[in-house]
């Protein structure tokens, strides 16, 4: 999925689009659930072609865009396989290894939700302790957790917003996707990360309850499309609909503070990438006063994780 990039130069005195977001910025990159799951097997050491078609049971022609468009987006560049060699693989560059976060959010979902470590064929172990990984999102100025309840979003000034046209959103954008990946209702992350319009919503009812016109306006999005994402994610146990009067209220479920890290993480990459510069469009504050900066502390001894400290272990495995 290919979409031109907003730019954060633009006239600041134009607001006659939707409130600019980072989040929104990283997802006109990553908006989209195969490119997630291609990022995921590149985290995992895949490199090759025929590794990415094999592991995700992808279409060719559909990896080979997918593909094209992330070396587009300097996520991946592609190398010879040694010196003489006529082969070529995908190596993820340090723009790809900064989303290090998201996936572990990624991986800490789906290993707490029912039925969700069926789709992890691996662990992944802190060396420090020894532990497989459970991990809280936390300020790394105060320590404590980042939540939907002490994290506030403020625009920053002057407001940015999105001028550049929408990309033309389907109603339903994982039809392939779900007939492709076999055991397709565990993977409600790839197919929530990887939908633009899903991701925007939740940010959005994290911050506060809203009316189904409320959010298409907040977005910039048509009625249908929100209407479409909601169904979405209320199968899907995340959001729920009360109704207020003549109107539809729509907000959070407990089970959805589990994608927030993932929001976050996801909106503080497109702090630093996606931003060509620029002041980011938004920020987020913790309770304790502090711009967050967050990151992932092991829950069993409490040091920062990083990559340097993780390894993969597949199931059955008994070493690194």
């Amino acid at each position: 999925m290919e979409h031109d990039a907003p730019d954060p130069k633009q006239d600041m005195t134009d607001l006659s689009g939707p409130p600019a977001t980072s989040l929104r910025r990283a997802l006109q990159i990553l908006g989209d659930p195969w490119t997630m799951l291609i990022l995921k097997e590149s985290f995992n050491g895949t490199r090759r072609f025929s590794g990415f078609q094999r592991a995700l049971n992808i279409p060719k022609q559909t990896l080979s865009l997918r593909l094209a468009a992330l070396c587009r987006d300097q996520m991946m560049y592609r190398r010879y396989t040694g010196p003489g060699a006529s082969m070529l693989d995908y190596a993820p560059t340090p723009k790809t290894l900064d989303l290090q976060d998201a996936m572990y959010a990624i991986w800490l979902w789906h290993r707490a939700t029912p039925g969700g470590a069926e789709v992890l064929p691996f662990d992944i172990v802190h060396r420090s302790c020894g532990q497989v990984i459970s991990a809280s999102y936390r300020c790394t100025a105060c320590g404590a957790p980042a939540t939907s309840d002490s994290v506030t979003i403020q625009r920053t000034q002057p407001e940015q917003v999105d001028t550049a046209p929408r990309p033309r959103l389907a109603r339903r954008n994982d039809a392939s996707f779900t007939a492709a990946v076999p055991n397709f209702q565990a993977m409600i992350a790839a197919s929530v990360v990887g939908d633009l319009p899903c991701n925007e919503i939740l940010y959005l009812l994290f911050q506060a309850p809203l009316h189904l016109l409320g959010i298409a306006h907040d977005l910039g999005l048509g009625v249908s499309v929100v209407r479409d994402r909601l169904d979405k994610l209320m199968a899907l146990g995340l959001v729920a609909e009360e109704a207020q009067g003549r109107k539809l209220l729509y907000s959070v479920l407990p089970r959805a503070e589990g994608f927030f890290p993932l929001l976050l993480a996801i909106a503080d990459w497109g702090d630093r990438w996606c931003n060509a510069g620029g002041p980011p469009p938004d920020q987020r504050i913790h309770s304790c006063g502090a711009l967050l900066r967050p990151r992932y502390a092991c829950d069993h001894c409490g040091d920062w994780l990083s990559r340097d400290t993780l390894t993969i272990r597949m199931h059955g495995e008994t070493g690194d």
